[in-house]
């Protein structure tokens, strides 16, 4: 051994022992208390001096305006708003680089510091990074002000009008904001750093298997001094325990104002390989040494995996098949949309985990680190997809920032072992082949190797298909007879691995569920999503687990979500928008293999009810449905046998279901109804593994209140928050699901109950659902006890008690400034009642009949005028034009038409005409739009006659669900 090797591996040896324990030299300082807020725009916003005594003091994660549960329709804050936080920093940092961190400020923002500005940034859901090195005022308190514009921007993706888009852009300083200090020679931030596939560390592995591993590290670093300075690069690798299982050390001599990235590789023997059901991660710390001094240091935790699509079997994880069962998941919640806690982000990714989900889908946009993180943590395999929802616009700022965005999210989330495949299409849009094929070459360059997976979706299947390594349909034809319910085998082509995006929602007997419907409306969505899973669903989901290429699918959607297109909030889910579970939930839940648990989430096999035995309804009586993944179940009634089924008899009705993994429907007739106990029995090799018991409601008693921690303790740091829900319930305890109970609350101790007082948006009063309320507690900086209160009329009173744990954490301290003694509500903008919500009130006019050029069977031109957007006319061939007339009795001054087209994803450009007296036409508009554009449209005229025509459809058949005249 040479001395210089002698050197080198005692200073390896020296800081071996501290790298796992986390020795850091850089500091990262949380940002999130102390900010003052005005909503509405000012002028001279970012000045110094400025009087800020009338601004709102408010912590983050914000929402620029606090909304009410439902409010859909275009109802939320989209102005301007301005954020301002005041701090010290102490002189030993003057040599420092200092930065600050945004993680997502909804919509495009500019950053100033002491009146000058720093920097811009477009688009809500990537982060950004604010340089102030050089613009510290040292001697006195620093003033960071941030403009916000939640303002209409169709330059940045997704760039659709918030009144046309099937969820929301809420507004704010919406995600974490840290300061991080590091010395000049430094591991650079991916997002700061415009580098194709560098920046910050990028981890892959080359080599994976059960017996050995290589990990290959690629670590950028920078030298803002003008000095050469030689370094050490150590990285080493620690595993569960904190054991060191792999290391490295690299000499480097890096050159004044430049940067280098270096490569290092790491073998491990006998590797832990992470799986969702065994998400084993490792702990890979890396300093920058100068001698002996530790310059810079990083930790993440990574997982070792590798991944692979075939056209004919789908997906494969470690070498091993796996099949894929996700949903859809908005970031939105109640009352503060987007600006959710970190901790909320994880309770989203255990509940997914336990609701039987290996996978989600995080629509429309790329997700908050803190939920990747998760996914990470408790094992959930994601699709990442850019921002985007049926828009696209061939300006080049558009798709300047279009690829700014794509190319930022691989670099920013590419270690994460979660993330199985890159949606780099922009949902539901038609756009040119070329820019397909530009965002396809622009992610394998930031990702090379065979670790990169793309996903497009159906809309150009033919001429995008190159440009997508995994497609969403692969629809060769569409079904011959033209009827959308209809699947045929022969239509469906292995070129590529297939995924259904979305399922479940739009198509079926009952897609959408609210809590407030009783547990019959629950059942219907049920048994029309098992249909629909089992093969008999809307054709272009591919047949589902009926189809034997099938990788796997992402059901529409997990949770419900307001949204700008529509006044009615969107009741897909499986849960609520507060999260809690629906019937359903429970159903996708007996999709999971009985034979696997993850400790501290589930364990594998279940059982559940769907029913409340609350009346003489199929539901209680003859058609009691049980949900479980069990070989057998035991029905009881009041200590009484209904019942036994087992897994093997009930296989036949849904045996595409069941070949795929999932489980059938266990369905039990009482003969008759008896108010009661039902209670289900779960049987693997006749032993029960698992019990489930409700008891008939009976009149509301009490209210109860529950903390859903989910073993996450609460943290004093004033931004973490609770959910909390209240229960009405019977003198039993049972839920009464009926019940619509106006309860009070009352928060005390270390904790705030979000938007208290606040009538705009009805939390303290509110009105429960199907015998619910929800509400957000916050905490505040001192760790303490937190009082839950809940008090209704005729009700015995509930609380409950949580403590909060002590803030660890560095933050960084409030600087000097005048008192903020703004309230929560000034400057509130309330939009007045939309007038399509208003329209939508009206009485319908009654249509004496309709007239279609023909129709294909089992779909009559008697549906257009049923009131049921859900029962479709078809026409009776694929010709165009098609002509539908619809006649009132006798003239009539109509206000407003509303037109719904059969098919959400199909585009129909078409002509509509009114006439007195069916001869002479006069134009009310032209347009083209798809089916999810189903709005009232002005009419304004005395009419008879209503003429649609439909000139040409994107793909199938013309098509119609409902015409109505207001």
């Amino acid at each position: 051994m040479t001395m210089r090797h002698f050197i080198l591996f005692f200073i390896f040896s020296l800081f071996t022992f501290n790298l796992c324990r986390g020795n850091s030299s850089r500091e990262i300082i949380g940002m999130n208390t102390e900010w003052a807020f005005f909503r509405g725009d000012v002028k001279n916003g970012a000045c110094v001096d400025l009087d800020v005594s009338k601004w709102i003091p408010v912590n983050l994660p914000h929402i620029m305006q606090l909304e009410a549960k439902h409010c859909g329709g275009n109802s939320i804050y989209d102005g301007i708003g301005w954020y301002r936080r005041y701090f010290k920093i102490p002189a030993r940092y003057k040599n420092k680089r200092i930065v600050v961190t945004f993680e997502g400020v909804m919509t495009n923002c500019e950053v100033y510091l002491n009146g000058e500005k720093i920097t811009e940034h477009y688009g809500g859901y990537m982060g950004f990074v604010a340089d102030l090195t050089g613009h510290i005022n040292w001697n006195n308190t620093n003033v960071l002000a941030v403009r916000v514009s939640a303002r209409h921007d169709a330059y940045t993706p997704p760039g659709k009008p918030q009144g046309s888009m099937d969820f929301y852009y809420y507004s704010g300083i919406y995600r974490d904001v840290r300061m991080v200090i590091t010395d000049k020679i430094f591991v650079t931030d991916p997002l700061q750093e415009n580098i194709v596939a560098g920046g910050d560390q990028f981890i892959t592995y080359p080599q994976v298997s059960k017996e050995q591993a290589v990990v290959q590290i690629a670590t950028h670093l920078r030298n803002q001094t003008d000095k050469i300075t030689k370094l050490q690069l150590l990285s080493q690798l620690c595993d569960s325990t904190g054991k060191v299982v792999a290391k490295v050390i690299t000499p480097i001599t890096l050159e004044g104002q430049s940067a280098l990235s270096i490569e290092q590789k790491l073998t491990i023997d006998n590797p832990a390989l992470w799986h969702p059901y065994h998400p084993s991660l490792y702990t890979l710390n890396t300093q920058v040494l100068k001698r002996s001094k530790v310059v810079d240091e990083t930790s993440r935790q990574i997982g070792i995996r590798t991944i692979r699509y075939t056209a004919q079997e789908g997906f494969f994880l470690n070498g091993e098949h796996l099949y894929i069962r996700g949903a859809n998941r908005h970031q939105a919640f109640p009352y503060v949309g987007d600006a959710a806690s970190n901790s909320m982000q994880v309770r989203d990714v255990i509940n997914l985990k336990r609701g039987g989900y290996n996978a989600v889908r995080v629509a429309h946009y790329p997700s908050d680190p803190a939920f990747l993180d998760a996914c990470d943590r408790y094992g959930l395999l994601v699709v990442e997809c850019i921002p985007g929802w049926q828009f696209y616009n061939p300006d080049s700022i558009f798709i300047k920032r279009l690829y700014q965005v794509g190319r930022q999210m691989i670099r920013r989330d590419r270690n994460h072992p979660s993330i199985i495949l890159w949606e780099t299409a922009l949902n539901e849009s038609r756009y040119p082949v070329l820019l397909a094929q530009k965002i396809q070459e622009l992610a394998h360059a930031e990702y090379p190797g065979d670790q990169m997976y793309t996903a497009g979706d159906y809309l150009g299947n033919a001429d995008m298909a190159p440009y997508y390594d995994v497609l969403y349909k692969q629809v060769k034809n569409y079904p011959k007879n033209g009827d959308v319910m209809s699947n045929f085998l022969e239509d469906f082509i292995s070129i590529k691995p297939v995924f259904t995006r979305e399922w479940g929602d739009g198509a079926g007997i009952k897609p959408r569920v609210s809590l407030k419907e009783n547990e019959e409306e629950q059942l219907r969505q049920c048994y029309s999503r098992i249909e629909q899973l089992n093969g008999n669903g809307y054709f272009d989901w591919c047949m589902l687990d009926a189809n034997p290429n099938m990788g796997g699918h992402f059901l529409w959607s997990y949770n419900d979500y307001a949204r700008g297109s529509e006044d009615e909030t969107m009741f897909s889910g499986v849960v609520d928008m507060n999260r809690y579970p629906k019937f359903c939930y429970f159903m996708l839940q007996s999709m999971r293999d009985k034979s696997i648990s993850q400790p501290g989430l589930y364990n594998g096999p279940m059982v559940f009810i769907a029913s409340y035995n609350s009346s003489e309804k199929f539901s209680s009586s003859t058609k009691i449905t049980v949900f479980s993944n069990c070989d057998k179940v035991r029905l009881y009634r009041n200590g009484k046998l209904i019942g036994i089924q087992t897994r093997r008899e009930r296989t036949p009705q849904y045996r595409f279901v069941v070949n795929k993994g999932g489980s059938p429907l266990f369905i039990f007739d009482a003969k008759r109804y008896e108010k009661g106990t039902l209670k289900a029995e779960a049987m693997i090799d006749d032993k029960v593994v698992a019990t489930h018991s409700i008891c008939t409601p009976e009149k509301a008693h009490h209210l109860t209140v529950d903390i859903k921690t989910d073993g996450i303790m609460p943290i004093a740091d004033g931004v973490d928050m609770l959910p909390v829900y209240f229960k009405v319930c019977d003198k039993n305890g049972s839920l009464v699901p009926d019940s619509r109970h106006k309860i009070k609350i009352r928060v005390s101790g270390e904790g705030v109950l979000v938007g208290d007082t606040i009538s705009r948006i009805g939390i303290n009063p509110q009105e429960v659902e199907g015998g619910i309320g929800f509400a957000f507690v916050r905490t505040t900086r001192k760790a303490g006890k937190i009082k839950i209160e809940a008090t209704a009329d005729s009700l015995i009173a509930g609380e409950t008690e949580v403590l909060t744990k002590p803030d660890t954490s560095p933050i960084l301290e409030d600087g000097l400034h005048a008192p903020f003694m703004g309230k929560e509500e000034d400057n509130v903008v309330v939009k007045p009642s939309s007038w399509q919500q208003r329209i939508l009130k009206m009485p319908r006019l009654k249509i004496a009949s309709v007239r279609t050029d023909g129709n294909q069977k089992g779909y009559p031109e008697s549906n257009i005028i049923d009131n049921d957007d859900r029962t479709w006319w078809i026409a009776g061939d694929s010709g165009l034009p098609q002509t539908i007339i619809v006649s009132l009795e006798q003239p009539t001054y109509v206000t407003a038409s509303r037109i719904v087209f059969q098919k959400d994803s199909s585009s129909y450009k078409h002509k509509v005409e009114t006439s007195i007296d069916g001869e002479h036409w006069l134009e009310l508009y032209q347009r083209e739009c798809t089916g999810w554009e189903f709005k009232p449209m002005t009419v304004n005229r005395e009419i008879k006659y209503l003429r649609l025509t439909i000139e040409a459809t994107s793909e199938g058949r013309a098509g119609l669900g409902e015409i109505s005249l207001y």
